[in-house]
C-alpha cells in the first residue's frame, strides 16, 4: 500500500500548509486574554506582528498596592511643592489683609444702609446691609494677587442708580484706603470696581424686597430669591453656586488644591480668560468639582490626572453637570461647551467660546493628558505641564489691537467694554475662514503717550486677504450700540494692524537644559500642534492689507 498517494488518484498528496487557522484547529485553544489594565502598559505602540502569525500578549507591569500607594504620594507631595514655588498660594499676612477688607466693607455697607434708611424717614434701627463673597475668595482658592468677589446686599429701600451708584460710591470715595474706583453701569451685571488698601475688589449690587438685608440673606430663603430683579439673580448666581460645589465636594482640602492647579494650568497656557472664549473661574470650579465628586478617595495627584483624562474624552457637547440635571435652553455661546452650574433651577455658565478657542481647549486638555498619564513617572516636571504657551513660537502673524485713552481711568472703562465685546471679534474673524487665539494677556506699549493696552491674537488662516479697516468698522458696531459704548467711544480710540512674529509674549526659559529638553519634546506637548480648523498659518507672501 502507497501510504502517499490519495485513493483513486495517482496524484501524490501535497503537505498542508501551517497557517493560524489550521494551528488552532489542531492545537489546544488559545489560553484567555489577560484583562486589560488602563494605565500600566509600558510606553510606546508595540510593532505589528508579521501576517500569519500569532501575536504575542502585551507586557504588563502590575505594582502592588503599597507600591503605587507610595509613588502617589510621592507626585502629591511634589505637586503642592510645585504649587507653593509658583507662589499661587497666599501667605497669611495676605490672607488676614484680605479679611480685613471683607469686614471693614461690611461695616461700610451697614452704615450706608442706616443712612438711606435715615434720609428716607425710615425705621433706621432695623435697616442692615451686609457683604456675601463668591468666587476664588470665597472657595479659597485665591493667589496673592487675585481679586475679591463680593455681592453688596441692600434693603428694599436702597436703588441700584442713585443710592447705589451715587451714595455708596461717594462714602467709598472718602475713604483713603479705596483708590482706582470707577462705575460699569451698563454691563449685565452692574458693578464698582475698586482696590482697598491695593486689594481688587469687584462689587455689584443685589436688592433685596425687605428691610432687614443682612438677616433675610443669611437666611437664603429660596422664596425671598425668587422676587429680586434679573441683575440680582444673576449676582446671586456666584454665591449659590458656591453654596452648592461646598456640599457636594467630598474633601474641601483636595479640591482646593485641585482648583488652583486648573487655574494656574489655565492662565499659563492661555486659555483663561471668558471674554475671549476661554474658561471663567466657575467653569473650572465645576469641572473640577466633577473630578472630586466622581473619585472621593483619589489624591491630589490622581485628580488632576483624572481631570485630563476625563474631559480629553469627554463627549462634548454634552453637558457637564454635578447633579445630572440641565436645563431645557442653552444661551449663545454654551453650545460647544456647556457646564451646568450647580443650583436650582439649573442654569448654564455663561459662556463665550467659540469654534477657534474650543479648539486650543481641547488640543490643552489633550496636551495635558499625554503628561500626566504615566503615574509611573515618580520624578515628573511639572514645569511641563504648566509651561508657558509659545505664542511667538506658535504663530507666524498676530492682529494687533491698541486700546488708548486720554486718561488711564477711562482707559480702564474702556479696556473693560471693548473686552465684553472681543467675541463678535472673533466670530467674525472666523466668517472670514481665519482662526484665531486671542492671547488673554494684556502689554503696553511705551511709544504711544496715551494710557494704552495692546492685545495680540495669535492667527490661522490660508491665502485670505484681510482688510483690517472693514474688520475695525464691523467690529465697532457692536462697541457703539448703546449710549454707553458711543459714549466712551467719543474720547477712546481703537486701532487694529496685522503684524509678523512680535517678541514672544510669554517669557521662556533661556538657553538651558530646559530648553534643550523643549526641543526633544514631541510638538503635541508643546501645544505646537495644527488646530483642527481648515485653517493653515499664513504664509509670507499671503496678502494682508492694513
Amino acid at each position: 500500500m502507497v501510504l502517499d498517494r490519495a485513493v483513486g488518484s495517482s496524484a501524490p498528496r501535497r503537505p498542508e500548509p501551517r497557517t493560524l487557522a489550521s494551528m488552532r484547529a489542531r492545537g489546544p485553544p488559545l489560553p484567555p486574554p489577560i484583562p486589560p489594565s488602563p494605565r500600566m502598559y509600558l510606553p510606546g505602540p508595540p510593532p505589528l506582528p508579521p501576517p500569519g502569525t500569532i501575536p504575542p500578549r502585551p507586557i504588563i507591569i502590575r505594582l502592588d498596592p503599597a507600591t503605587a500607594q507610595r509613588m502617589d504620594m510621592l507626585r502629591s507631595v511634589s505637586l503642592i511643592k510645585f504649587l507653593r514655588d509658583a507662589r499661587v498660594v497666599p501667605s497669611e499676612e495676605e490672607e488676614q489683609r484680605r479679611e480685613r477688607v471683607v469686614s471693614e466693607l461690611e461695616k461700610i455697607v451697614m452704615d450706608w444702609a442706616k443712612r438711606v434708611a435715615f434720609d428716607q424717614g425710615e425705621q433706621h434701627w432695623i435697616t442692615t446691609g451686609t457683604v456675601l463673597t463668591f468666587g476664588s475668595y470665597a472657595l479659597g482658592v485665591y493667589g496673592p494677587e487675585s481679586d475679591i468677589d463680593a455681592v453688596c446686599v441692600g434693603p428694599c429701600i436702597a436703588s441700584l442708580q442713585h443710592h447705589f451708584f451715587v451714595v455708596l460710591r461717594q462714602m467709598l470715595e472718602a475713604r483713603p484706603e479705596v483708590s482706582d474706583l470707577h462705575s460699569i453701569e451698563s454691563a449685565r451685571v452692574p458693578l464698582m470696581r475698586f482696590k482697598f488698601n491695593g486689594v481688587p475688589v469687584d462689587f455689584p449690587y443685589v436688592q433685596l424686597p425687605v428691610i432687614n438685608a443682612a438677616e433675610a440673606i443669611h437666611a437664603f430663603d429660596p422664596r425671598l430669591l425668587e422676587k429680586v430683579d434679573g441683575a440680582s439673580w444673576r449676582c446671586l448666581s456666584g454665591v449659590r453656586v458656591n453654596r452648592e460645589i461646598m456640599q457636594f465636594v467630598p474633601n474641601m482640602k483636595k479640591f482646593q488644591v485641585l482648583l488652583r492647579c486648573l487655574k494656574l494650568w489655565a492662565r499659563r497656557r492661555g486659555i483663561h480668560c471668558h471674554l475671549v472664549g476661554f474658561f471663567a473661574g466657575i467653569h473650572l470650579a465645576v469641572l473640577g468639582a466633577y473630578v472630586c465628586c466622581r473619585h472621593p478617595n483619589a489624591s491630589v495627584n490622581a485628580l488632576l490626572s483624572l481631570f485630563f483624562e476625563i474631559f480629553s474624552h469627554w463627549p462634548w457637547p454634552l453637558p457637564v453637570s454635578l447633579h445630572d440635571q440641565t436645563p431645557l435652553w442653552s444661551p449663545d455661546g454654551c453650545s460647544l461647551m456647556p457646564i451646568v452650574m450647580p443650583c436650582f433651577p439649573p442654569e448654564f455658565c455663561a459662556s463665550s467660546v467659540t469654534k477657534s478657542t474650543f479648539k486650543k481647549i481641547e488640543d490643552e486638555l489633550r496636551r495635558g493628558f499625554a503628561l500626566t498619564k504615566d503615574i509611573r513617572n515618580i520624578d515628573i516636571d511639572w514645569s511641563w505641564i504648566f509651561a508657558p504657551y509659545p505664542y511667538g513660537a506658535r504663530y507666524e502673524h498676530f492682529l494687533h489691537i491698541v486700546l488708548s485713552a486720554p486718561t488711564t481711568e477711562e482707559l480702564r472703562d474702556w479696556v473693560g467694554w471693548v473686552k465684553s465685546r472681543f467675541r463678535n471679534l472673533i466670530l467674525k474673524l472666523e466668517s472670514l475662514n481665519v482662526g484665531c487665539d486671542p492671547d488673554p494677556s494684556e502689554q503696553v506699549d511705551h511709544t504711544i503717550a496715551e494710557p494704552n493696552v495692546v492685545f495680540l491674537w495669535g492667527l490661522m488662516y490660508r491665502n485670505t486677504q484681510i482688510c483690517t479697516s472693514s474688520l475695525k468698522k464691523d467690529f465697532m458696531k457692536s462697541v457703539i450700540n448703546n449710549i454707553y459704548g458711543k459714549e466712551k467711544c467719543a474720547h477712546s480710540d481703537i486701532t487694529m494692524s496685522i503684524v509678523s512674529t512680535p517678541q514672544p509674549l510669554k517669557s521662556l526659559p533661556d538657553q538651558s537644559v530646559h530648553s534643550q529638553k523643549l526641543l526633544n519634546l514631541p510638538s503635541l506637548m508643546l501645544g505646537f500642534r495644527q488646530m483642527n480648523l481648515g485653517y493653515q498659518p499664513m504664509k509670507q507672501d499671503c496678502n494682508a492689507v492694513g
